[in-house]
Order: structure tokens, then C-alpha cells, then sequence
């Protein structure tokens, strides 16, 4: 499992190089020395492009500092990135403010925290949804069990379908993708054996046309539930395919929320629940290592033993699903902390 992971891993790191291209090596410099910690400043975070509200990966990053300063009362310190440009200069604050540890959020930020954690070899860093190969020795790559949040959604979508078709939107078939959907597929198998899956990859994670266009033509094969695995591209896909009626599973985060705008959007009482990666689980979790004394360099897995995936609330749809299948879901989580189920999924 392992093995798969940094293979998966290396695989993510090889596309964000090829797609920013790598700069030249820099002559190298001393390492440079954090400030000594300032008083309200144990761990900062720097967001991705966007806000600490924008339902996204950065709020949630967020809720997870803020329970950290609630429950463990410690003082955070968080900076929101305006563009990529100045993710760089947004670590370097926060170091030269003396936090302890600083969380970036999203594998985008996979060189700026490389270089800082170079430079800073003195402060603790962490990245969202991202690591390295060789382990830096100050850093902790947060990364997700996507097979066990895509069983979930695999078993909760074979339990609602009447008409024994299910379907999933993927985006690139890079290794997160290929594990929800591989999970998706044996989670709806362990509901009904039979069941017919169908999915697709898509080579966008931006592309909300091409996504509705793949579920509408999996609608029109009989899929009556639709999972959305691909950033905008599955967004697209699940919003077309609630409008059409039919049930859909989001991803990542709860798509109530985002995609169907808190129940305001058309459709939104046909999203049946999120596949969730629980960032601000893993966020607390790391600062909280800092706080004890635990910290660790390397990778971090979040899964259903730690509370790092699940599923979202059922939210508008919460009426329709019967309550044998919430029992079932619950089962299943609980089987998947304890060991006693096991998605089965490889990665070759």
C-alpha cells in the first residue's frame, strides 16, 4: 500500500514539474534562521488561491487551525493568497512572524514549501494533499485514503439505485482519480454484486461542459446515481445530472455547499452526500502533534482510522434515504476504521 503511494505520489510531483516547468538550479546559500516564536503563533496557515470561506479545500484547512486555537489554545496566524505568485513571500511571513509550524494548502505549493523548508530547516512545515519523495526532514505531506471515501460513495449509490446502472465522472487519470473511482466501483459491488458501473476520465479538471455531457450520456445508458470525481469537470457532470433528475455524490468537500450553493442551486435536493477528504481533520491533527511534542517528517495517510475521510451529511436529500441504508453506511465506516473491511483497491 505504501509502495502505491509514493508511486502515486511521484506521479502527482512529475505532472506539476512538467506543467510549471523547473527552474534552474539556485547556487546554494546557508540555511537561513527562523525567528525565535513569537507569543500567539504555534501554526500559520497560507491558503491556495482563495479564501478561508470559500468551501474549499482552504476552509476547511482553516477550520482546522481554528479548532486548533479553541481546543489546544494555542495563537494561528493565517495569510489568503491572492495569486500563485505569492505563495513564496506568504510562507516567508509567516516564518519571519516566528510560527512554529506553517500549513500550505494544496499540492500547487508543493516547490514554494521546498524551498522553504530549505531555507527554514528550523520550522516545521506541512502541505496539503501532497508529498515528497525522499521525505524532507522538516516536512509532513497530508494525504488522503480516496479509495476508502469513493468505497463509500460506491456503496451509498448502489443503495439508492433503482435501476442497477451507477456511474462516475472522473477528471485526470492520475492516482487520487483512479482511487476513488476504483473504490467507488468495489464499495457499489459490495452493496450489489451485480451492479453495472460505469466510468469515464477526463483529461480536465476544469471542463464542467465535458462533464455534464458524460453524465447526461450515462443517464441516457439507465445510470440513475452520478459520482463526480474530477475538480469542475465532476462539479459539471453531478450539477447536470441533478438537474436531470437524477441522484449524484459529490467529492473532496461537501458539494452542497459549493456546487449547489447551500441548497440555492437547482438540483440541490438530489445531491445525496460528498465523498470527503477531512482536511481540517488532518490540519488539527498535525498542529496538534506540534503542541505534543509528536511532530513527524514524511507522510501522513488520513483515512477512516483517524477520522481523515467519510461522508458528507445527506442534507436536502436526507428524507429520501432510507434509514436501513444510513445504518449501512455507518457500518461501513466503522468497518473501514477497524480494519474489518478493506477496499481491496490496487494501483498498478
Amino acid at each position: 500500500m505504501r509502495k502505491s503511494l509514493f508511486a502515486a505520489l511521484l506521479l502527482i510531483s512529475a505532472m506539476i514539474m512538467a506543467a510549471c516547468g523547473a527552474a534552474a538550479p539556485a547556487a546554494e546559500a546557508p540555511a537561513a534562521e527562523a525567528p525565535a516564536a513569537e507569543a500567539g503563533c504555534k501554526a500559520g496557515l497560507v491558503t491556495d488561491v482563495g479564501k478561508i470561506n470559500d468551501g474549499t479545500f482552504n476552509q476547511y484547512a482553516f477550520d482546522g487551525l481554528k479548532k486548533a486555537e479553541a481546543d489546544l489554545g494555542i495563537g494561528i496566524k493565517y495569510i489568503e493568497t491572492q495569486a500563485q505568485t505569492d505563495y513564496d513571500k506568504n510562507i516567508q511571513s509567516l516564518v519571519d512572524q516566528g510560527c512554529e509550524l506553517v500549513v500550505a494548502v494544496g499540492f500547487m505549493m508543493g516547490d514554494a514549501v521546498k524551498a522553504a523548508s530549505e531555507k527554514f530547516p528550523n520550522t516545521k512545515f506541512a502541505i496539503v494533499d501532497f508529498a515528497y519523495d525522499p521525505a524532507l526532514p522538516n516536512v509532513r505531506g497530508l494525504v488522503f485514503a480516496e479509495d476508502q471515501a469513493g468505497y463509500m460513495a460506491g456503496a451509498l449509490a448502489a443503495s439508492m439505485s433503482q435501476s442497477g446502472t451507477i456511474a462516475a465522472v472522473g477528471g485526470i487519470e492520475i492516482p487520487p482519480v483512479q482511487k476513488f473511482l476504483k473504490g467507488y466501483e468495489a464499495g457499489a459491488k459490495s452493496i450489489k454484486g451485480d451492479i453495472n458501473v460505469k466510468t469515464v476520465y477526463i483529461d480536465s479538471f476544469t471542463d464542467r461542459a465535458r462533464g455534464a455531457e458524460a453524465a447526461k450520456s450515462f443517464m441516457a445508458e439507465g445510470a440513475d446515481v452520478i459520482f463526480g470525481a474530477g475538480g469542475q469537470t465532476g462539479s459539471g457532470g453531478i450539477q447536470a445530472a441533478a438537474e436531470a433528475g437524477a441522484f449524484v455524490i459529490g467529492v473532496d468537500q461537501d458539494e452542497f455547499v459549493t456546487t449547489f450553493q447551500n441548497g440555492a442551486a437547482p438540483g440541490s435536493d438530489k445531491i445525496i452526500s460528498s465523498a470527503m477528504k477531512r482536511v481540517d481533520q488532518a490540519v488539527f491533527l498535525t498542529i496538534k502533534d506540534v503542541v505534543d511534542g509528536k511532530f513527524t517528517n514524511g507522510v501522513a495517510v488520513y483515512d477512516a482510522t483517524n477520522g481523515g475521510i467519510g461522508l458528507a451529511s445527506y442534507n436536502k436529500a436526507d428524507a429520501a434515504i432510507p434509514a436501513e441504508v444510513k445504518a449501512k453506511m455507518d457500518e461501513i465506516l466503522k468497518g473501514l476504521s477497524d480494519g474489518s473491511i478493506t477496499t481491496g483497491v490496487t494501483l498498478n
